[in-house]
């Protein structure tokens, strides 16, 4: 089991220091439209969905147990559904961390409340 807290504004920095070069970095293409990415867009992709997102990759690499340090965050991607919902969908060296674990199912649950986000992640094996 993984658990992380990330306060909004410290991704909301990580936005306007690094921009798109962040978002690439560290988040799957499928989590952030393209869109959002265009230097045109003003409001860009939400920080609170964001940080949500890396409090999701912190919790699933806190669950996982073993040396995380080789495992890029594009690698652990989040989808969203209903609030509070989610599922992660691993790719890469994610994939092979938790096949090498012996896990099997991954259990994830995303909470925002004013300027904080936080995820559990739970690793059934």
């Amino acid at each position: 089991m993984g658990i992380d807290i990330v306060a909004v504004a410290r991704i909301a920095d990580m936005l306007d220091r690094h921009g798109p070069r962040f978002i690439r970095r560290c988040f799957h293409d499928v989590e952030i439209p393209s869109e959002s990415l265009e230097m045109e867009q003003t409001t860009g992709p939400d920080p609170a969905i964001l940080a949500s997102h890396w409090a999701a990759k912190e919790a699933f690499l806190k669950a996982l147990g073993a040396d995380v340090r080789p495992i890029p965050y594009r690698d652990i991607e989040v989808v969203t559904s209903l609030p509070g919902r989610g599922r992660l969908v691993l790719h890469g060296r994610a994939l092979e961390a938790l096949t090498l674990a012996g896990g099997n199912r991954i259990h994830l649950t995303l909470t925002q409340e004013g300027t904080l986000a936080m995820a559990s992640v739970l690793i059934e094996e």
